[in-house]
């Protein structure tokens, strides 16, 4: 078996010359903002929003508690929808919804 050959990176070496341009490149680095924040916060109301949907449409009863409960709980779908599924997740959501 043949011993691997090195492989070159021309790309590389203007970091690999110069070390101080990559101690650099590596502090003008921007932190990554996962968003766990607004997920957490979209996650929490859209749960909410689904369980008042449900309270409320049992509570008011008849076709107004259905229709009101189905408006605030598309409305929970919709926050639900961004909490796990990112910024346009919502539209999976109304898409499935559609296509029943």
């Amino acid at each position: 078996m043949k011993a691997p050959r090195p492989v070159s990176r021309p790309h590389l070496a203007p970091l690999r010359s110069h070390p101080e341009t990559a101690a650099h490149a590596v502090v003008r680095r921007r932190p990554v903002d996962d968003g766990t924040e607004h997920r957490t916060l979209h996650l929490i109301l859209g749960a909410l929003l689904v369980v008042g949907g449900v309270v409320t449409g049992i509570l008011l009863g008849g076709w107004l508690g259905v229709g009101v409960g189905a408006v605030v709980v598309l409305g929970g779908y919709y926050f639900l929808g961004l909490a796990f599924g990112g910024k346009h997740g919502w539209r999976e959501v109304f898409q499935e919804f559609f296509n029943m």
